[in-house]
């Protein structure tokens, strides 16, 4: 006997619920991909009416921002066509002979000077007595006189008052005046060289965009100073003039306007190249200085030493990309302090150093964000991260001086480099340490066991020689050439920031590989980011 089947009350018959099931869950997943479809393309919609939107406000502003300087130097150029109509016509001004410093060994005193003085015309009891300035000259020469006035009341006044337009404080403009020059320069200008001499160095140099090749193997996008002898590489050109020599540098620049600012040395304010206080090259300028000459026992004179040029618009964007190299300043030769063949003095009356062996090393660091910017990036007050500088690249750059080639677009960098170790008529090896980089940097030296080496002495910070001066009234004698050895600064570590320079005679006592450790430290938080090592070899 058979059983009969038992129906479930609310089941649907077998067979025919899953097919159901299936035909809801295709339709939910088609509405469901149906939605997504239309959100990204209401997504991709909104994208890309916001960027029309962004393009079409940029392209507002800086219309905008084109009319309103195309409308400043329109009036700019009225103002100046006004000023030269109502400007009254000067004589000429006498000028100087250009003088050259001797060739050959001088003396420790200063240049003499033979200006004449002059004086001035005579006028009437009731006009002031006016003296006219001597002919520019050296520092050490005299001033310029004048003659008593006349006390005849009968005799005409030949002085008069200068006439012309007011300046924005309502007082006469007077160009012959450093202060004023400096005061009403346009933004952008290619003013000729004033007082202009005779140069004993001369350069030129141009700016270049270059994508270079670090020792790393990272590429970045650098602006560089360059000439024909240099090539387009990094750092630019080393420059080295001599004390008491008439510097000039050309400087072409392109990409916008420039400067070249020499840091540490302290020219006028037109060819100091701080574009703030005078003006930024628009086309062509050629800077001139002298260096001061050095003095036996006086740490008031001489320029002797380590410096760095850079461009001084846009500073901390332009030197990050590149617009900087080294500036060495050579000392006179005095009689008292001879230099034999194959050396050479690190100040007039300082130390000997062995020629082959002068380096130059320069820690930098890149981040490469700033790489990506434009040449004025933040000048119109937005916010493009200038203020946070986060490098993820670290190089020990430089090198042997006499040995440099400075190849287009290449990076000069030391895989080694040779330190003399000093006795049987040898000097030992001068190194210049320059911080090109916007961080606290550690130097640090190691001897062949590892141990730590007392081997840097220091002689000079920024340009200024270290002397004894602990006898009033006596000569200053460099530390580095004193009796006592207490008075040397002789040490295993130093420590240095940004734009600051060390010279060091390097001492190993015996030959071996030695080695030169650089650390980069968070300028915030200390923290160690990198630690890069270069051998030196000591015979």
């Amino acid at each position: 006997m058979s059983t009969p089947v038992r129906g479930v009350a609310g089941r649907a018959p077998a067979g025919r619920y899953p097919a159901r099931k299936a035909e809801e869950k295709a339709a939910k997943a088609s509405a469901a991909a149906a939605k997504k479809i239309r959100e990204a393309e209401e997504k991709a919609a909104k994208k890309a009416r916001e960027a029309a939107e962004k393009a079409a406000k940029k392209a507002r502003e800086a219309a905008e921002k084109a009319a309103k300087e195309a409308a400043e130097r329109a009036k700019k150029e009225r103002e100046a066509a006004e000023r030269a109509k109502k400007k009254p016509t000067k004589s000429p001004k006498p000028t100087k002979s250009p003088t050259r410093p001797p060739t050959g060994p001088t003396s420790s005193a200063p240049p003499s000077s033979s200006a004449p003085a002059t004086t001035s015309a005579p006028a009437t009891t009731s006009a002031p007595t006016t003296s006219v300035p001597a002919s520019p000259s050296d520092s050490s020469g005299p001033a310029s006189t004048s003659a008593p006035a006349s006390s005849s009341s009968s005799a005409p006044s030949t002085t008069a008052s200068p006439t012309g337009p007011p300046d924005d404080d309502g007082e006469e403009r007077d160009y012959d005046s450093q202060a004023d020059f400096a005061s009403h320069q346009l933004q952008q200008d290619s003013p000729p060289t004033e007082f202009r001499e005779e140069p004993q160095y001369e350069v030129e140099l141009g700016v270049s965009s270059r994508d270079l090749v670090f020792p790393d193997g990272a590429e970045f996008e650098m602006w560089v100073f360059d000439n024909d002898a240099s090539g387009r590489g990094f750092p630019g050109p080393t420059l080295r003039p001599r004390e008491d020599e008439i510097f000039h540098a050309t400087v072409e620049p392109s990409m916008g306007p420039h400067t070249i600012h020499w840091h540490g040395m302290e020219p006028d304010p037109r060819n100091d190249g701080v574009g703030h206080t005078s003006f930024e090259i628009d086309d062509v300028y050629t800077y001139q200085w002298k260096a001061e000459r050095g003095r036996v026992g006086d740490p008031n004179y001489g320029a002797a030493g380590t410096y760095f040029y850079h461009c001084h618009v846009n500073t901390p964007l332009h030197a990050q990309m590149g617009l900087l190299g080294p500036l060495i300043i050579d000392p006179i030769v005095l009689p008292d302090f001879p230099v034999p063949a194959g050396m050479r003095r690190a100040f007039a009356d300082g130390p000997l150093y062995d020629a082959a062996t002068e380096s130059l090393v320069m820690p930098f660091s890149v981040d490469p964000r700033w790489h990506t910017l434009n040449h004025a990036a933040g000048l119109s007050g937005e916010d493009v991260g200038l203020n946070r500088f986060e490098p993820t690249n670290f190089y020990i750059t430089g090198g042997v001086l006499d040995d440099r080639v400075e190849r287009d677009e290449a990076v000069w960098a030391p895989t080694q480099l040779p330190i003399a170790v000093e006795g049987d008529g040898r000097a030992p090896t001068l190194m210049r340490l320059l911080d090109g980089n916007y961080l606290p940097n550690r130097v640090r030296f190691f001897a062949p066991d590892g141990s730590a080496a007392r081997i840097a002495e220091l002689i000079s910070h920024d340009g200024r020689p270290f002397r004894h001066t602990a006898v009033p009234g006596a000569p200053a004698i460099p530390t580095s050439m004193h009796e006592d050895p207490r008075a040397r600064l002789i040490t295993h570590v130093i420590a240095m920031g940004a734009a600051e320079r060390y010279d060091i005679l390097l001492r190993p006592e015996v030959a071996g590989e030695y080695t030169m450790t650089i650390e980069w430290f968070h300028w915030i938080t200390g923290r160690m980011l990198a630690r890069r090592s270069v051998p030196l070899i000591a015979s």
